[in-house]
């Protein structure tokens, strides 16, 4: 399988602080339309290829799960598999994460006025109320980056970090907060805890337990 969307480099990365994340997050809940895009990797600790490949199929609300399991590459090829094997994992949501997915359910641009994929493109608005024209087909990481990424991280006012980096945010966080290191590696897709040690700042138990300090280590109250 050809290459994934994956840095160049291996030099560490520029994180943004807990508080920072609590306030790129509470100007995400009141984008939205757009604030998803770039607030998810924060709240789930997915690459950009795993999210932009994401489709409503892979959400489950009932059980509170979303799950990995294909990944796109930067010209837009969809494969049925991950980085790795253990990247087939299923993500419990946060409240935080569950809220703004909710939310994003109802005002999530349709394809041909049905529901597909999560993180599509947006196509262009026509005047209220009539929906927006050539949206909900696939968003490309290049769009995605300029359009949601670059932006959001500037309209809410923190430093720019780049995409992977909120991967990197998330797990050091849930290892900060005393998840164990192999949930931590379960829920983001290691296969040996190793990696999570080696390559990130510092079993099951419970995952929605373990999801939930997420939100912890932001500073979001219960929603």
């Amino acid at each position: 399988m050809p290459s994934i969307i994956k840095n160049k480099t291996k030099s560490k990365k520029d994180i943004l602080t807990p508080e920072q994340v609590a306030q790129l997050l509470d100007y995400a809940e009141q984008d939205v339309f757009r604030g998803i895009y770039y607030a998810f990797p924060f709240l789930a600790g997915t690459r950009p290829s795993e999210q932009l490949a994401l489709l409503w199929d892979d959400v489950d609300f009932e059980n509170n799960v979303i799950t990995i399991r294909r990944s796109q590459d930067q010209k837009g090829n969809v494969y049925d598999e991950t980085k790795t094997s253990a990247g087939m994992r299923e993500i419990p949501m946060s409240d935080t994460l569950r809220s703004m997915m909710r939310q994003h359910n109802l005002t999530c641009t349709r394809l041909n006025g049905k529901l597909y994929r999560v993180f599509p493109g947006m196509g262009r608005p026509q005047t209220w109320p009539k929906p927006r024209m050539d949206g909900g087909g696939q968003l490309l990481y290049k769009n995605w980056r300029k359009r949601f990424w670059v932006k959001g991280l500037e309209e809410a006012g923190v430093p720019y970090v780049t995409p992977h980096s909120a991967r990197h945010c998330f797990i050091s966080n849930l290892q900060a907060e005393g998840v164990e290191v192999g949930l931590v590696a379960k829920i983001a897709g290691h296969a040996n805890p190793m990696v999570t040690l080696g390559h990130y700042t510092q079993a099951v138990r419970d995952g929605q337990e373990a999801i939930g300090k997420i939100d912890e280590a932001y500073g979001r109250s219960q929603v």
